[in-house]
């Protein structure tokens, strides 16, 4: 079995719905497709869901956080060669606020690495009043 680095939208989102033991049919109709479109995306047939579809497979199947963060990062993947290269959980924050975009475009000209993210991510949490115990030695990029 493939680990779940390895396996792409399609095949991370059947994993998880035959964890919770739900069938395709069960789980397609929970979220509002047909179990043919849902067959569909879970074999790369077609691209992946839309955010609210997204966000009722995360409640039908009760993903963790991290389950959950995995998954929008899974279909973001999966949408690269659509041009929607943002989980779905992001994009109307980046779109909705221009600073963002423009922050992004100004570290991807300077060539921002992991290290220079990581700063910025503490300086932010000290600002917002994170308190320091939480900040110690926590990477947030993992």
């Amino acid at each position: 079995m493939k680990s779940t680095e390895e396996m792409d939208f399609g095949e991370y989102i059947k994993a998880l719905r035959i964890a919770e033991d739900r069938s395709l049919r069960q789980t397609a109709i929970a979220i509002g497709v047909t179990p043919q479109f849902y067959s569909d995306i879970e074999n790369r047939k077609r691209n992946v869901f839309t955010p609210e579809r997204l966000d009722s497979l995360k409640k039908y199947l009760h993903l963790s956080d991290e389950q959950t963060d995995i998954m929008y990062n899974k279909a973001a993947e999966a949408r690269k060669t659509r041009c929607a290269y943002v989980p779905q959980d992001f994009s109307g924050y980046i779109v909705d606020r221009e600073y963002v975009m423009a922050a992004l475009r100004t570290a991807k000209s300077l060539d921002a690495d992991r290290n220079d993210w990581q700063l910025f991510v503490d300086d932010l949490k000290r600002r917002k009043g994170v308190p320091e115990e939480e900040l110690a030695g926590k990477d947030d990029l993992h």
